[in-house]
Parts: structure tokens; C-alpha cells; sequence
């Protein structure tokens, strides 16, 4: 007598455990402006000796760490770098006023240029605003170097950055009239720090139009978030559908505003997204339930780091990226 074997509707629903996994965005880490910095500084401390950057050469503390001993010790001021000896400074990949080569010249120290030719592209851009009458907004970090930077070759009193309407000097549509009420000039434009989310410059641009537009105002949006940092973005959102992350781990120096923005995006689609400088930042509370971990890392973000993150990963019982991290053409220039 044979007997059947019986499979309970339990056992019939139960599926085999999901495979930890780490997936990476197909665009993530060095741009092609952060490494021709690190090109041109490099080269600069090998063929001629010390050199101080005017601020971090780029946002990332490692590679700061590593140039220092390569003779690239960043400086507060052209003032204190001459105080500690160097006969060079730099301006850094994110750009600087104009004041920087003047005082450069009054101390009869080199200037070594290392600022993005995509930040250049902004400054001159403000000053042609300036130039047409408009009254120049910059969607950015006020105290961000970068944006002290375009702020300082537009060169007018009619300038300000802000992060959100609350911040600009008006607080009126044109036309609107009372007590306390401030409203913009006939003229205003807009330009953004190249590293902000696309998303949040338009959700700006959009209420700054609204105040701007009415009795005959004229508003002037120039999008200036650069091609390496929309291309980062959209490659997380990418990830994010395709793979189905858990969990996502932007990585980036704590100053890098578009790793920051990474993990912005990544929070706005519904995804635990943190910001991290270094492997032993994870929590290990972040990867419980967490089986698909999705990577990406800022503009300034050496391989060697997004590996050690990697290498970290794996060693809880995660499988690595299928093909590695990334392919890095070094003859790339982009089309800017």
C-alpha cells in the first residue's frame, strides 16, 4: 500500500531565500573634472615642489590625505600660505573669485588654475547676465566655494544665491503692494551651483517665476547643474527601478554636495539612502532585512574607496557587483 505525500499550503508559498546582493549604479565616482584637478596638481607638486590649495583641492578627505604627502597642503588664505613657506598656491576645482589672482599677484606667489572648465562656464555665464541687466539669483550653498566663486566674478550688488525662496530679498509678486511687501525688479535670472538636484532647482525656478513674471517681469532660467552630476542622479534612479534596492550607501567626503544630493534622491524614491566618507561608517543595523544594496558615490570619490565599501559588504555575506564597479575611459573629455 502505497501512501501520498501531502505538501501543506505553507510549504507551497514559501520561497528560497533572496541572495544578498550589492548592485552599482553604471555612473558614480570621479568625474572627469575632479581627476583633471588632480592632474594638474599632482603634476604641478612633481615637477616644481610644495603647492597650497586655497581650500581643499576637491571634497574628498582621502585623496586630501594623500596629496599631502605628495607636498599639497591646502591653506586657509594666500596670506597663510606664504606664512608657512609656499612660493605656490591653487585654486581649486571648484573655482574662486577674482580676488584670488590679485592677491596671488600682490604676494608674488604662482597661481596654479585648477578649477572645472564646467564651474568656469557659470562664472562667465553670471557675468554675461550681469552684463544684460539682469538681477542674478545662484540656486546654491551660499557658503560654498563655488558659489562664492560665481557670486565674486559676477561682481554686482545685485546678486544673491539661495536655497529657497524664503531666503531672497523679496517676499512679493511683482505688482503686489502693502506694508512690508518687497518685490523682485523687472529683470532676474537664474543659475544654479553645478552640483544640485535637477528636481529642487526646478521646484525653485518654478516659485521664483512665479513672483518674477507678472506686470511685464522677464525671468531667465539657465540650467547650470553640470552633464557628471545629472548623470549620477539619473543613474540612481535608474538603479533604483531596475534592481529594486533595500538600502542605498551614496559615498562621498561629509563637504561634497553631490553626494549629499545623491542620497536626496535616493530618500526621495523611497529608499533608506546614507551618506558615507568610509567603509567603517555602516551600521550594521542599516543592512538587517536588506538584500539588494545599491552604490554610489560623489563626483570626488576615488575607486579605491567605493571598493573598500565594497570589500566591506562582502565580508557580511554579500555578493560583489557582477563586472566590478565601473570601466574609466582616461582619454574621456566631455562636450561642454
Amino acid at each position: 500500500m502505497s501512501t501520498a505525500l501531502s505538501t501543506s499550503p505553507d510549504a507551497k508559498t514559501q520561497q528560497p531565500p533572496r541572495q544578498k546582493r550589492i548592485v552599482v549604479a553604471d555612473e558614480l565616482g570621479y568625474c572627469w573634472g575632479v581627476r583633471r584637478a588632480l592632474d594638474i596638481i599632482q603634476e604641478a607638486a612633481q615637477k616644481g615642489g610644495r603647492v597650497a590649495p586655497i581650500g581643499d583641492i576637491i571634497h574628498n578627505p582621502q585623496v586630501v590625505e594623500r596629496l599631502r604627502s605628495k607636498g599639497v597642503e591646502g591653506a586657509a588664505s594666500v596670506q597663510e600660505a606664504v606664512n608657512r613657506g609656499f612660493r605656490r598656491v591653487a585654486i581649486t576645482a571648484h573655482g574662486m573669485g577674482p580676488h584670488l589672482a590679485e592677491q596671488a599677484a600682490a604676494a608674488r606667489v604662482e597661481l596654479i588654475d585648477t578649477t572645472c572648465p564646467l564651474v568656469t562656464k557659470v562664472q562667465r555665464l553670471a557675468q554675461k547676465l550681469v552684463r544684460q541687466g539682469y538681477f542674478l539669483v545662484v540656486y546654491g550653498d551660499a557658503d560654498h566655494p563655488e558659489v562664492k566663486g560665481v557670486l565674486g566674478w559676477a561682481n554686482t550688488s545685485k546678486a544673491v544665491a539661495a536655497k529657497k525662496i524664503e531666503d531672497l530679498p523679496w517676499n512679493a509678486k511683482r505688482g503686489e503692494e502693502g506694508p512690508g511687501k518687497v518685490a523682485p525688479p523687472r529683470k532676474v535670472a537664474l543659475v544654479s551651483q553645478t552640483t544640485k538636484n535637477v528636481d529642487e532647482l526646478m521646484k525653485f525656478a518654478r516659485q521664483l517665476q512665479e513672483m518674477v513674471v507678472p506686470e511685464g517681469g522677464e525671468f531667465r532660467l539657465c540650467n547650470t547643474i553640470c552633464e557628471p552630476t545629472s548623470e549620477r542622479q539619473n543613474a540612481l534612479k535608474r538603479l533604483v527601478e531596475r534592481d529594486g534596492c533595500d538600502m542605498i550607501l551614496a559615498i562621498g567626503g561629509r563637504k561634497s554636495s553631490n553626494t549629499a544630493r545623491l542620497a536626496e534622491v535616493g530618500r526621495a524614491m523611497g529608499v533608506p539612502s546614507y551618506h558615507i566618507e568610509r567603509p567603517d561608517e555602516i551600521d550594521p543595523a542599516w543592512l538587517e532585512g536588506a538584500t539588494t544594496i545599491g552604490i554610489t558615490a560623489g563626483a570626488s570619490t576615488p575607486d579605491d574607496v567605493i571598493e573598500e565599501v565594497v570589500a566591506r559588504l562582502v565580508a557580511r555575506g554579500y555578493a560583489p557587483p557582477e563586472g566590478g564597479i565601473r570601466k574609466v575611459d582616461p582619454d574621456y573629455v566631455p562636450a561642454y
